[in-house]
């Protein structure tokens, strides 16, 4: 069994990327080593209080119930990518 630090390891070697380049979210003990070495790091408003303390960012929203969204759009409009989305996913299908 392998554990989830070592999975990230794998994945971002994989992906030729290092730490900074990496977002990741978790909303319990097990998740501390890998938000700690994550550029940014994120968790959902249900995570535990000892997860919450730690990262970078809390989101409003819970798991399960839009968080990630959350988090994926705050990264996009930081990257100011978002504007971009909406005409595109408007025009979608589009004749």
């Amino acid at each position: 069994m392998s554990s989830k630090i070592d999975t990230y390891d794998q994945i971002v070697g994989d992906m030729v990327l290092n730490d900074q380049q990496v977002a990741s979210m978790g909303d319990d003990i097990v998740d501390l080593a890998v938000l700690r070495r994550a550029g940014l790091s994120a968790a959902p408003a249900n995570a535990v209080p000892e997860v919450q303390a730690r990262v970078d960012l809390v989101t409003t929203q819970p798991g399960g119930e839009g968080a990630v969204r959350e988090m994926v759009e705050l990264i996009l409009r930081a990257q100011k990518q978002w504007d971009a989305l909406v005409p595109a996913y408007e025009s979608e299908g589009r004749a």
